[in-house]
């Protein structure tokens, strides 16, 4: 599964100059850090603020980290303009939304060449907003120089925009490049991705065994979308990865307990079919397959409604039958709706 995930803003908190010293300081040093922020100091001031924002050495206070970002930031200092960008990007409890204030001082710290604020520079022109127009020429401008300084959610848009043909003509191997630059970051959205683009051999040549890899090192930081990619190799097996449902099991449990659906359906088919080293279980696969039929899939409705019918995994109750059954011939898949019909007229199941 080729991943998308939602545009979101980042904060840079510039704390390895003078706030770590600060927090564990005497007292006269809080006070000499106010006197210089209160003298016009730009980097005191943003300290300052910094603490105000995050509740450390003092109490949180939303009002006083916007002043003092202001501060800062009226005095060009990057870091504090990107930071007061976000507080009026996101809105929070003392500071209104105000996507032309966020607008204003992104922009500002972007145009000193700052990646993190041109990022997120990139993402307001993405997802336009109040008194922002949406502009992908911009937007696809200001991701590209974040990329290309190394920030790797920019890298990860970009290769996700070439994969989609998106502000590009769709380009595989310029996908695979920047996810390849944001997933050696660390960056777990575009390992996933990556291991995609492996797994499908696009932009590069099929290879199981970096596929794997990939996914691992995504699936171990808690992403579902690869714990569930790496699961399904195992479960399947192929060129270079052993087939083993242990494994397979192990993997689909950790995305469906984070609320993965297609996590789900699979563990729900792994219990109900069983396989090596695991043990069909009728009662696992019904309590999985009601999540999954919960939040409207129609495989996993019909085949709730067949555990029902013939008393698999809980007691037979027709009614019950019936009405998942109907649920998943009404559900809009036509293969699904297909065989939902059959067994809906065969059993004649309009009677319970």
């Amino acid at each position: 599964m080729l991943l998308e995930i939602g545009l979101s803003v980042t904060t840079f908190v510039h704390a390895d100059v003078g706030v770590k010293q600060i927090y564990n300081a005497d007292f006269s040093r809080l006070v000499r850090l106010y006197a210089k922020a209160k003298h016009g100091d730009a980097e005191a001031q943003y300290t300052i603020a910094v603490m105000y924002d995050n509740g450390e050495g003092v109490v949180e206070d939303d009002k006083e980290a916007l002043k003092w970002y202001r501060k800062a930031a009226e005095q060009g200092n990057i870091y504090a303009q990107n930071n007061l960008g976000v507080m009026y990007d996101k809105g929070i409890e003392d500071v209104v939304e105000d996507d032309k204030e966020a607008l204003k001082w992104y922009q500002k710290a972007a145009d000193q060449g700052y990646a993190n604020a041109q990022n997120n520079l990139a993402v307001m022109y993405d997802r336009g907003g109040k008194g922002v127009a949406e502009d992908d020429k911009e937007a696809l401008k200001w991701y590209r120089k974040a990329a290309e300084q190394g920030y790797a959610d920019a890298q990860y848009t970009l290769g996700w925009r070439y994969a989609n043909g998106k502000g590009f003509l769709e380009d595989d191997k310029e996908a695979t490049k920047w996810f390849r630059k944001a997933a050696e970051q660390g960056n777990i959205y575009a390992q996933n991705n990556l291991a995609v683009m492996y797994d499908n051999g696009e932009g590069v040549l099929e290879d199981d065994k970096e596929a794997l890899k990939w996914y691992r090192k995504s699936a171990e930081q808690g992403n579902v979308y690869a714990q569930n990619n790496l699961a399904t190799m195992y479960d399947n097996g192929g060129k270079g990865v052993l087939e083993d449902d242990k494994e397979a099991l192990k993997w689909y449990r950790k995305s469906a307990e984070q609320g993965y659906v297609n996590a789900q359906y699979n563990l729900a088919l792994m219990y109900d079919n069983g396989g090596k080293g695991v043990l069909e279980n009728n009662k696992e696969a019904v309590i999985w397959y009601q999540k999954v039929a919960e939040q409207g899939y129609a495989s996993a409705q019909y085949n709730l409604g067949l555990m029902y019918q013939y008393g698999e995994g809980v007691v037979k109750n027709m009614t019950k039958a019936k009405y998942w059954i109907k649920k998943a011939y009404e559900g809009g898949d036509a293969k699904v709706s297909k065989i939902a019909e059959e067994n809906w007229k065969r059993f004649e199941l309009w009677k319970y």
